[in-house]
This record gives C-alpha cells, sequence and structure tokens, in this order.
C-alpha cells in the first residue's frame, strides 16, 4: 500500500467522527485486540465486583462513598506494580511513568501523614499513638460495610491483567495504561446519569444503587467499545 493510500485509510472515518487512526490508537492503548477469552475474563471480572459490591450495599448497608473503592484499590495496584514492572523491561518512557507512580505514592503517604497529624493535635496525642487510632478505624469502616471483598476483587483483577498489559506493551510501546476508553466512560456515564437525579431527588430510588449502576454501566460500556472499535478495524483488515 502506498504512503497516500495509506494516509487516506488512516484518514478515513471508522465510525460517527472517529478516523482510523484515531480508533487504531485508541484500541492500543487499551492494550491491544482482545481475544474471546480475554473479553470473556473482563466482562466475568467487572460482573463479579458488580456483585460484591451489591451484596455490601445489602448486607454492609455500604453507601455511595464505600462504592469508589474499588477503583481505589485498582489504581493503588497501578501505581505500586510500574515500578517493579519498569525495573524488568528496561524502557525509559516506562521509567517515567513509573517515576511518577512513585510521587503519586509518595504524595498519598505525605496526605496521610499530614492527616494524622492534624488529628493527633485535636486529640493531643502522639502521631503514632493516633496512627494506630485511625488506620483500624479506617480497616472497620471498610469491613464493617463488606467492601473489603469488592475491593480485592478490583485489585486481584488488575494483577492478573497485568501479563496482559506486559505483552500489548512489547507490541505497542507506550503507554503501558492509558487514560482511554475505560476512564472516559467513567465520565461519560455519570453525566448521562445526572438525567436521573430528579428521580433520586424524589427518592424513588437510592442514590447508592444509582452510582452502582452507573458504575457497572461505565465499565461494561468501555469493553464493548473496545470490542466494537477491534470488530470495525478487523472489517477493514487491520489487526491492532
Amino acid at each position: 500500500m502506498s504512503r497516500k493510500n495509506q494516509g487516506d485509510v488512516e484518514t478515513s472515518i471508522l465510525v460517527n467522527k472517529l478516523t482510523v487512526k484515531d480508533a487504531v490508537h485508541l484500541v492500543k492503548t487499551e492494550g491491544g485486540s482482545l481475544s474471546t477469552g480475554q473479553i470473556i475474563f473482563r466482562v466475568a471480572t467487572v460482573l463479579i465486583v458488580a456483585a460484591l459490591t451489591a451484596r455490601a450495599i445489602v448486607v454492609g448497608q455500604a453507601n455511595a462513598w464505600h462504592l469508589f473503592l474499588p477503583m481505589v484499590g485498582e489504581y493503588l495496584v497501578l501505581l505500586a506494580s510500574l515500578p517493579v514492572i519498569s525495573l524488568i523491561l528496561h524502557d525509559p518512557k516506562l521509567r517515567q511513568d513509573a517515576r511518577r507512580s512513585l510521587s503519586w505514592l509518595f504524595a498519598i503517604a505525605v496526605i496521610t501523614s499530614l492527616w494524622i497529624g492534624s488529628r493527633s493535635f485535636d486529640e493531643g496525642t502522639s502521631w503514632i499513638t493516633q496512627a494506630k487510632v485511625e488506620f483500624p478505624r479506617f480497616f472497620s469502616w471498610i469491613t464493617s460495610h463488606q467492601m473489603h471483598w469488592p475491593i480485592l476483587g478490583a485489585m486481584a483483577a488488575m494483577i492478573a491483567g497485568l501479563p496482559g498489559r506486559v505483552a500489548a506493551f512489547h507490541r505497542h510501546g507506550p503507554p503501558f495504561m492509558a487514560v482511554g476508553l475505560g476512564c472516559a466512560m467513567r465520565l461519560v456515564i455519570p453525566l448521562l446519569g445526572c438525567f436521573l437525579l430528579p428521580v433520586v431527588a424524589a427518592g424513588k430510588f437510592p442514590v447508592v444503587w444509582v452510582i452502582w449502576t452507573i458504575l457497572l454501566l461505565s465499565e461494561l460500556g468501555a469493553l464493548y467499545m473496545h470490542w466494537d472499535l477491534q470488530r470495525r478495524l478487523a472489517k477493514r483488515g487491520i489487526e491492532v
């Protein structure tokens, strides 16, 4: 294929206003084309975490704030794993991501230390004494509402998906994990969920279940978009 023809293909519209080039970039940053088994695995993990979260709502009376903890667990796993992976892959750009991850982890540690320091000042106790109070209190806030299971499930799913991310990094290069479809859907679906605010305000549907539904739809929506894009590209003979 000549450069001109290749350029025409890349700038052609794949779906709506999305060009073939942009679609290829999106799929690559999401780890490349997924096999049927990988799609089934991701859907299964999303549904398992959603089911465990629903159990926490019913059994543990988890509130709306609890529902975001599985995502926090995922990001903590990613932040902690990037420095280790960078030592194995020896890629300059991955080292930059690893340094940023360490910076985020350091910032989290500093903010946590300052918060405990402010609590120790209010209570008139030492930092260590207050830390021994606050950490068990936070742990109890999670476990008493049965949220430890969905958090562990989300973290396990992230760890299980890391080998696939490493393989995709070898095929396509950086970024190791971009702000792609998953993050976009976590923004778009909640915006669409704003149309449900009148129903929530009327008390017809608990807000915790609205947020649970929004988060589930965002995860499944991101997977569907990934599958749909790779399917459309495959029909044009483009393998990612």
